[in-house]
């Protein structure tokens, strides 16, 4: 885009040379190369708008800032009074340009994965994009969206939330003929307010469908939306499309789909559940999901989600990135089914962000972790102590802490054996540490 076109997609005020091209957006001067157009974004410890200066010396061809900066020859800037919602409309304005298909996933669980593993059937077929990592926020869809190449005939996008109206802002943004929801479960809360808000906070990519446009949510969600008049495909069980059989074992998961067998080396019902998914988009654009069962195989799913990790004489299982009261369940069902003769262990730190519900929502999974019969649990952080106490109270064998020295220590017995140990919690709990740990023990770092 040139900066005349910049300017006049969000309503700024231009100085500088208006036919300067831009080649790529960021809102970080550090990774700032030559032609870029630098977004100065206000966060909670640095203001952005400060080193547009400095991203102008570094390369950029263009800022975009809420300061009045004369720009030196052979540069430009735009002044707008609010950089984020700029950053959207230039991204809305993108998005008027592009033919692609685009595809939206939001959902309290399990967005990256699905996304990802959408990408990857797609890519088998046609020239596809995908949001990088967990580019779902009202600054990274729009980046992502800004990234897009022309070429690509179908993206794919994460639209993340934290309180009601956010899914809506990002769905208006980009404008999805496919609307995926994956999930539906405690997240948030702090800031949702309630599970019926975080149900109503993803129901907002269903809204101002399109007559050509489709949606994919779980066959448990149908009655908690208006879907008259709308074209919906439902996953899971009672759902249009739903597995057979399921069985997960260390080399993987099978399960069943319209009479054949289709395998992922991930592990647990959440990657199935995520292939349904991915099959009801499938479907829904008019392909076979059985034709896919190759791509499927091949998928090797999202670091730091359900990935086995073989030590020799223990395993591991890395779900370090996040955790919420829904994937803590599915992490914790899946270990519960997995079996090679040593212990199953799991490493749980708090779950973060449940407001006025966290106390209950620890305690219930310190009672699942025993409905599971895993055999030992190490409880790390302030909430988890409501999940211990709820394990001990219930006969179940644990270890609790706040200090990570000794939770990684614990750990450490644990590695032997052939056991299998879980590691998961909230991303602000830096769950990774204790893998680390592990792989230096190990020899592995």
């Amino acid at each position: 885009m040139k900066a005349r076109e910049i300017a006049e997609a969000v309503g700024g005020q231009l100085r500088g040379d208006p036919d300067l091209e831009v080649r790529r957006v960021v809102t970080d001067s550090r990774e700032v190369r030559k032609g870029d157009l630098f977004v100065g974004i206000k966060g909670k410890r640095y203001d952005g708008n400060d080193f547009a200066v400095t991203a102008l010396t570094g390369g950029a061809v263009g800022i975009l800032t809420t300061r009045d900066i004369q720009p030196p020859p052979g540069k430009f800037s735009v002044k707008v009074g609010d950089t984020v919602r700029a950053l959207g409309d230039l991204a809305r304005h993108r998005r008027k340009r592009l033919s692609s298909l685009m595809i939206g996933v939001a959902g309290s669980a399990g967005k990256t994965t699905t996304k990802e593993l959408i990408y990857h059937l797609l890519s088998s077929v046609l020239p596809a994009y995908r949001s990088e990592g967990n580019l779902n926020t009202e600054i990274g869809l729009p980046l992502a969206l800004l990234a897009m190449p022309e070429e690509a005939r179908a993206g794919v996008f994460e639209l993340g939330a934290t309180k009601l109206g956010d899914v809506a802002y990002l769905r208006e943004i980009l404008d999805p003929s496919v609307r995926v929801i994956t999930a539906l479960g405690e997240e948030h809360l702090e800031t949702f307010g309630s599970l019926e808000n975080v149900i109503r906070g993803n129901g907002e990519i269903l809204e101002d469908m399109g007559g050509e446009d489709f949606a994919v949510i779980p066959a448990s969600a149908r009655g908690y939306y208006d879907l008259e008049g709308k074209r919906v495909i439902t996953f899971g069980e009672g759902g249009d499309i739903s597995a057979q059989w399921l069985r997960t074992g260390l080399e993987g998961t099978e399960f069943g789909f319209e009479g054949e067998t289709f395998r992922i080396r991930s592990l647990g019902e959440g990657i199935v559940s995520a292939s349904l998914c991915a099959f009801g988009v499938l479907k829904g654009l008019g392909y076979d999901p059985r034709d896919f069962r190759g791509a499927l195989e091949g998928f090797r799913g999202v670091p730091g989600r359900m990935n086995l990790i073989d030590f020799g004489d223990f395993y591991v299982i890395d779900d370090t990135y996040n955790a919420n009261p829904p994937s803590v369940r599915n992490a914790l069902k899946t270990l519960s089914h997995l079996k090679n003769g040593g212990k199953r262990i799991a490493v749980l730190g708090d779950m973060l962000e449940l407001g006025e519900r966290s106390g209950d929502l620890h305690r219930e999974v310190g009672k699942i972790t025993t409905d599971f019969n895993i055999d030992y649990v190490l409880f790390f952080g302030k909430e988890m102590e409501k999940a211990y106490t709820e394990r001990v109270r219930l006969g179940g064998k644990s270890f609790y802490s706040t200090e990570r020295e000794d939770i990684a220590g614990e750990i450490l017995k644990w590695t032997c054996n052939k056991n299998i140990i879980l590691i998961k919690g909230s991303r602000g709990m830096q769950m990774e540490y204790f893998l680390q740990v592990i792989r230096e023990k190990s020899g592995n770092g």
